[in-house]
């Protein structure tokens, strides 16, 4: 997800390493701590595979920092990382959704419609395999019993907030698509595939 992270916010601009730094601690801090330790690595990597490339340099102080851009192929790269709705890891962990969702702008409608209706079904499983351990372990520990309880009441506060999202994202197709309100809206990927009519 850091290099999700180092090519999005290069799209909005040209960066330096000190600070991409700063602004990936300024957006992403809460999500994660990102230490120079992982990002040069990360951004070398990039640099290499053609995804960023070095702008130009600016001198600060007493010393010089290059200046890093992405490329057409860091973009391709960067829109396949964010609208990925194969794994399954990425919609499932939260710090990585809240990565992606913080790139959210760059993607259409309907793809973030699907993307959070299975970040939803994502968190129900997770309700209900928390309840399936309660009701199997019969915990006496207060402690454990109220971590557990705490974490069911923290994901299905968050299942109501991608609802509300989801009925969002919907409400904003209908009003592009000039569809009336009281139809249901489908993503492309999941309406079925109906036949075209024979002319025989």
């Amino acid at each position: 997800m850091l290099d999700l992270a180092i090519l999005g916010l290069l799209k909005e601009k040209p960066m330096h390493g000190y600070e991409l730094k700063k602004r990936l601690s300024y957006m992403l801090g809460h999500f994660w701590s990102v230490s120079y330790g992982s990002l040069y690595p990360a951004m070398k990597r990039l640099e290499k595979s053609g995804s960023i490339e070095r702008a130009y340099s600016v001198k600060e102080k007493t010393r010089h920092r290059n200046v890093y851009r992405i490329t057409p192929a860091g973009n391709e790269k960067f829109m396949a990382l964010l609208a990925d709705k194969v794994s399954k890891d990425s919609l499932a962990d939260t710090d990585k959704f809240d990565i992606r969702m913080a790139f959210f702008q760059y993607l259409d409608p309907e793809t973030r419609l699907v993307l959070l209706e299975r970040r939803r079904t994502c968190l129900e499983e997770q309700v209900d395999s928390f309840k399936a351990y309660r009701k199997s372990n019969k915990e006496t520990d207060r402690y454990r019993t109220g971590l557990l309880r705490h974490k069911v009441e923290l994901t299905m506060s968050d299942i109501r907030w991608v609802g509300r999202l989801i009925d969002q994202e919907r409400e904003t197709i209908r009003k592009r698509d000039g569809v009336s309100p009281g139809k249901n809206v489908e993503p492309e990927d999941e309406k079925e595939q109906v036949p075209a009519a024979s002319s025989a």
